[in-house]
């Protein structure tokens, strides 16, 4: 179909290239009506008219026909690429339940629930509090940059000098 379609392409240049050869007079249109054997100059622009018309739903036709082909491709891909990226997923559940079973144990620990007793609501501070710092993680909240006075700034350039 791309060979069709270059093949096409290169007899539309061509027949432009002569049809604009005739109309800027560099060709003479006399001398074609002698050698084809045409009763007058309109019988010559007639069939270059149609030799045009024909080349044109030719060209017309073939890219869209191009172009449905490259759709129903890219549609294709499309889904292999789904199936395949379905196919990476069960893939990568069964090789994790795999190690799950070979390991015996969760990958990711659960962390342990916390007991209280049924009649103190709260843990006493004394008690209590080593056994939660120990299974709770430590979360540092990150730093607060400086904030900078607009006119501190020192990465801006000095206000007496005009940029370049």
């Amino acid at each position: 179909m791309e060979t069709l379609k270059k093949a096409v392409n290169i007899l539309v240049m061509v027949y432009l290239l002569i049809a604009f050869l005739f109309l800027l007079r560099i060709l003479s249109v006399s001398k074609f009506v002698m050698l084809f054997d045409l009763a007058t100059h309109a019988d010559f622009y007639n069939r270059l008219l149609w030799v045009g018309a024909v080349l044109l739903l030719a060209e017309l036709l073939v890219e869209n026909a191009y172009i449905a082909l490259l759709k129903r491709d890219l549609d294709r891909e499309r889904r292999q690429h789904t199936d395949l990226k379905a196919k990476h997923t069960e893939w990568k559940a069964r090789h994790y339940d795999q190690q799950i079973k070979a390991a015996g144990a969760p990958l990711i620990p659960e962390p342990a629930p916390a007991s209280s007793s049924p009649g103190s609501s709260q843990p006493s501070s004394r008690s209590g509090s080593g056994d939660l710092r120990d299974q709770a993680p430590i979360i540092t909240p990150a730093p607060i940059p400086p904030t900078l006075n607009p006119d501190e700034n020192p990465n801006l350039p000095p206000a007496d000098h005009r940029p370049l």
